[in-house]
């Protein structure tokens, strides 16, 4: 497993493709947070990174879905995948190191905005006033964010050997649970309905740690929808190897 995780971060970073990825996703975040007045951290006019928690999850749905989108279908295309399946790891092993390091590539630039929470610290007046709890409860559930929407992604991955049909299938995916299913919340005839639905969306379980709660279902929640897909993909793998 390790031996997998090792070689996908290696390929990732010697491309030029994984540059180009975690460029777009800070110029993306910056523009955003710190540039456009619609949205920026100034006009907002107060200490706090609810902006960014707000906009980053949909930056994500592309970022995950352009990473993901590759892990298996790109390997199938080359013919790669067989070699791998000839060495001494198992069908596990081999899901969950891809799974491992396309979340730890997540985790990777969620770490690296982490500059932004210096900033606004020092920006707050007086020095320091934000909410230091409401800050680290929204980026413990955004890491089990993206750690859902990669089990997701590499799915749909091992799931279509074309690219971008795996990258289409991911964001449609991610979109209808983050938020497509909430669009119910405009009917009104489905009211009754709508409360229930609400905690099957990544929408309601990622606003309570936004919110600065630490909800133990919303955790289990983030962490069965991992399994669930880990486990899917496995079974998709053994399906297509016969």
């Amino acid at each position: 497993m390790f031996t997998i995780f090792k070689k996908e971060i290696n390929v990732f970073f010697d491309s030029l493709y994984g540059i180009i990825i975690f460029s777009i996703f800070f110029l993306i975040n910056g523009l955003f947070i710190w540039v456009f007045p619609s949205s920026n951290i100034f006009q907002y006019g107060i200490s706090s990174l609810d902006i960014f928690f707000d906009i980053v999850p949909y930056i994500f749905i592309l970022f995950i879905s352009s990473i993901t989108m590759k892990i298996i279908s790109e390997e199938r295309n080359l013919g790669t995948f067989e070699i791998l399946l000839s060495q001494p790891v198992s069908n596990k092993d081999i899901i969950l190191g891809k799974f491992l390091s396309s979340w730890f590539l997540s985790i990777l630039l969620i770490f690296l905005t982490f500059p932004y929470w210096i900033t606004i610290y020092n920006l707050s007046n007086p020095l320091g006033n934000i909410d230091h709890i409401i800050i680290i409860n929204s980026y413990i559930g955004l890491v089990l964010l993206v750690g859902a929407m990669n089990s997701i992604g590499i799915f749909f991955s091992s799931l279509f050997q074309n690219q971008i049909i795996s990258f289409l299938s991911s964001c449609f995916i991610f979109y209808l649970l983050y938020e497509g299913i909430d669009m119910i919340n405009y009917y009104d005839s489905i009211n009754l309905v709508d409360s229930f639905i609400d905690h099957f969306t990544f929408s309601y379980h990622y606003s309570n740690f936004t919110r600065g709660i630490f909800q133990i279902n919303s955790f289990i929640y983030f962490i069965i929808v991992m399994i669930s897909f880990f486990y899917f993909s496995l079974i998709n793998l053994k399906l297509s190897l016969k």
